[in-house]
């Protein structure tokens, strides 16, 4: 469920590449909020970037609880 505002939809890893998929997905939740689809398997850099910016003062470590 979702609960508040909902400003963008981000739709990223190797499945992002199938043009099936995204259609399908546009259809039922397009319209919750605009959709970005960005490609690719980059999960690996952004963890390592996020620990590279913690380490070096730029964030802090952020804890997620349910």
């Amino acid at each position: 469920m979702l609960r508040g505002i909902v400003d963008q939809i981000v739709l990223t890893g190797g499945l992002a590449y199938s043009d099936e998929l995204i259609a399908y997905l546009h259809d039922r939740i397009g319209f919750i909020a605009p959709i970005t689809v960005l490609p690719g398997e980059n999960e690996l850099e952004a963890l390592a970037l996020g620990v590279f910016n913690v380490l070096m003062g730029l964030e802090e470590v952020r804890e997620y609880t349910m």
